[in-house]
């Protein structure tokens, strides 16, 4: 077996202060729910539970040994368990809620978070991908999806708190009672849990995984960054379809869903250059002979990775941190005008007060092509623009078939396909991944 090696017992002892506060946490999740008068007994029995394993868990993560180590993991575990408990005992009381998401979270920032991976020293330098021209795991690139995941998580808990019973109205200043007729609708009730708190719940550990790891992450730690973009975009896809399907299946706008379906979005424009990376990393360490699995799993680097002297968060001006933020991320007026066209086609059927099948087109495609167009300022993924042009020939077709206005239809689809022809400017650099954006 692999001895512990001195650069870890090291870094461990430094910062056995973590191991004490998650020992204190795991005393305050046994005790707590007394003085703040749990009226879940379910929730009362799992925080006592879960309470007694991180303190044993603690005391032996004290040891820098596997085992200790091991205990970590547990400790990390059984906050991320925090986070979904109340959802799925149906906590009867906000404090109840609370005090699980928030001791959880904690559990999860000082077990795992700060301190780094049990057991490894993490590897410092060699930040910018072979052939990159700046750096996707660079703090800079982060602090938006980090920043956009915190709202989601506190616009998810708001809604959630609605279908939990903690409040008696939901907020909405748009669509008056839209809000409360999709969050209490029957596809809201179709999930054995409140779902609104299950965005919260994946909100959460987003924002966490996105606190993981260094500055050169996408090769230390592929695993990490494939499990952070994996849990963004499916589970933001999900969201932008299930906001999409809100009118036609419940017959109602939700704004605070919509702000949601946004902001996972703009998410995925901004985390998919860093699972590009990785992809690209995986595939040349497995050229130059190396193992897949250890790769993905522990890390390793290439000759042609090069430092980032260009955006270390600390070096930085403030005025400059947002320009560095949005590397990788065009501006394209052409998008921009495909994205208004979607709009147009979403509220035309409004406009003119036709039904049928014609408006189900409108609405589903037109939400789409936003979509569409949006992730499409990623520049990494430029090439999904062409879809659109699918949209335009699909509704200049099917208007002459359903719709009355196939004059409206086909200009617009005609526009659009025009409007998906120009790429616009790369300004940065993807190595071999270059010859994929057309």
């Amino acid at each position: 077996m692999k001895d512990i090696s001195p650069q870890v017992k090291k870094r461990h002892e430094k910062l056995l202060w973590t191991v004490f506060a998650c020992a204190f946490l795991g005393v305050w999740l046994i005790f707590s729910h007394f003085a703040l008068g749990y009226k879940t007994f379910a929730m009362s029995l799992n925080d006592m539970i879960t309470g007694g394993v991180v303190v044993v868990a603690s005391i032996f993560a004290f040891k820098a040994n596997r085992f200790g180590f091991f205990c970590l993991w547990i400790i990390a575990f059984a906050g991320i368990w925090l986070n979904f408990a109340p959802l799925l005992f149906w906590a009867k009381m906000p404090a109840e809620y609370l005090n699980d998401t928030v001791i959880g979270i904690l559990l999860v920032l000082f077990s795992l978070i700060i301190p780094g991976l049990p057991g490894k020293v993490e590897e410092k330098g060699h930040e910018i991908p072979a052939g990159w021209s700046y750096n996707p795991s660079s703090w800079l690139q982060r602090l938006p999806v980090i920043k956009l995941g915190i709202i989601g998580m506190f616009i998810s808990r708001y809604l959630a708190a609605y279908q939990l019973g903690y409040t008696e109205s939901v907020w909405d200043p748009v669509f008056g009672n839209g809000t409360k007729e999709v969050i209490t609708s029957s596809v809201a009730s179709f999930f054995p849990v409140p779902d609104a708190g299950l965005g919260c719940f994946a909100y959460t550990i987003e924002v966490l995984l996105g606190l993981k790891g260094g500055q050169n992450r996408w090769r230390t730690m592929p695993w990490m960054v494939m499990s952070f973009v994996l849990l963004v975009v499916p589970l933001g896809i999900v969201s932008i379809v299930l906001v999409i399907l809100q009118p036609l299946l419940v017959g109602a706008w939700c704004f605070l869903c919509l702000c949601t379906a946004t902001a996972m979005m703009i998410m995925i424009v901004f985390a998919v250059d860093e699972l590009v990376a990785v992809f690209q990393f995986l595939h040349q360490s497995v050229k130059a002979g190396n193992s897949f699995w250890k790769t993905f799993w522990h890390g390793g680097d290439l000759p042609q990775t090069k430092d980032d002297d260009d955006t270390p968060l600390s070096q930085v001006p403030i005025l400059g941190m947002y320009k560095k933020a949005f590397l990788g991320v065009g501006w394209c007026w052409n998008l921009y005008l495909s994205a208004a066209a979607g709009v147009s086609l979403v509220f035309f059927p409004y406009w003119f007060s036709f039904s049928g099948t014609m408006h189900t087109i409108d609405h589903l495609v037109g939400s789409l092509i936003v979509v569409v167009s949006i992730l499409s300022l990623a520049e990494v993924i430029r090439s999904v623009r062409f879809v659109n042009m699918l949209f335009g020939a699909f509704i200049m077709v099917t208007a002459w078939i359903y719709s009355d206005i196939a004059i409206y239809h086909n200009l617009l689809g005609l526009a659009l396909i025009l409007l998906s022809i120009r790429r616009g400017k790369i300004r940065e650099l993807y190595g071999p991944w270059q010859k994929m954006i057309k």
